[in-house]
């Protein structure tokens, strides 16, 4: 993963947008709901993954429009949640990455997670979207 500073050539610096990052809210809500649904079912062990990433993807993003950038590349949001947030431990940063990683391999490659995967990681992949969520819910009621 890179870091934050050596990713400037690919971050833009633009007006502050509580509204965006509301908006991206109200649908990070939409698929944690969605999310419910799949849990539990193996047979949708790759989508519960992909669903994880793309809510903390999204609540990096939404974090990213509240305190003024703006990035295409999801390494970029990974490096930026770790240069500007200390309260994610390395292991959580570790995770999204990875989380986002094996999110790639699914959309590009059709790899399938195993159920176990999920079974042994669910837990820590809860905490970080509750957490990356909070995070944002926090900024946002400031």
């Amino acid at each position: 993963m890179r870091s934050w500073q050596e990713s400037q050539e690919e971050v833009r610096k633009v007006k502050p947008d509580r509204q965006m990052a509301s908006a991206i809210l109200r649908m990070i809500e939409v698929r944690m709901k969605a999310l419910e649904e799949l849990k539990g079912r193996r047979e949708f062990a790759s989508l519960v993954v992909e669903d994880y990433y793309e809510i903390v993807k999204e609540a990096i993003t939404a974090l990213m429009a509240v305190d003024g950038y703006k990035t295409l590349s999801h390494e970029v949001l990974i490096a930026y949640l770790k240069e500007f947030y200390p309260q994610f431990s390395d292991a959580e940063i570790l995770l999204a990455d990875n989380l986002r990683q094996t999110r790639n391999k699914i959309a590009y490659r059709g790899f399938f997670v195993s159920p176990d995967f999920v079974e042994r990681n669910e837990a820590k992949m809860r905490e970080l979207a509750f957490k990356t969520i909070a995070i944002l819910k926090e900024k946002l009621e400031k």
